[in-house]
């Protein structure tokens, strides 16, 4: 049984397997996920975990090869076992196909490093972008409603108009001087009709 799975690196897709490239169920798994990967510039197989390979998995590495020639798309090999190696070795194929170099899996492991950041500052964009449209689609409070002030602002806005602005303050502190003698007047007069007790 083969396992075969895709990750886009940049330009590149790194095809890792799983399992052996032999007869039966494995070969046409291997060559529809390969032939699945049309939008890329770069095609590597990941062997790392295959641990046998036949005449028959030989010759669907030497299909996929040409197919990915007439595709302009770039075919390679990484990271292979020492028992598909010594195959390779035995049927000089190793000649024919393209092994990825040192450099490439450098810039790979770059492509990747970089690929979960730029994922992150998406994920984010689109949340702010979110948050933007749903403020911009909340319905703007009523004129009346944002032009609202309490009532004692308003008295003392209409009671203001008209006067000139270092009138104000001055006006204001008379008006509450003036409440505050005619309380302490009312409340003289209460202490007059009392009718107190005479001292004996």
């Amino acid at each position: 049984m083969l396992n075969a799975t895709a990750q886009k690196l940049g330009d590149s897709t790194v095809l890792r397997c799983q399992g052996r490239i032999v007869i039966g169920d494995a070969y046409a798994i291997l060559r529809n996920a390969v032939l699945r990967q049309t939008h890329t510039r770069t095609l590597i197989l990941d062997l790392a975990q295959v641990d046998r390979i036949d005449a028959g998995g030989l010759g669907v590495l030497l299909g996929l090869r040409e197919w990915a020639c007439s595709h302009a798309i770039r075919f390679q090999l990484m990271n292979v076992t020492n028992q598909v190696e010594h195959v390779l070795e035995l049927t000089k194929l190793d000649r024919v196909l393209e092994f990825c170099s040192v450099e490439d899996m450098l810039q790979l492991l770059h492509c990747a490093a970089v690929t979960v950041p730029r994922s992150v500052d998406r994920a984010n964009q689109r949340i702010m972008k979110d948050c933007k449209y749903s403020v911009e689609g909340q319905d703007a409070p009523p004129a009346a409603q944002r032009n609202s002030l309490p009532s004692g602002t308003t008295a003392r806005t209409q009671e203001w108009a008209g006067v000139p602005a270092d009138m104000q303050p001055a006006q204001t502190g008379t008006r509450i001087s003036n409440e505050r003698s005619a309380s302490r007047q009312e409340y003289d007069s209460s202490l007059l009709g009392l009718n107190w007790p005479v001292p004996a």
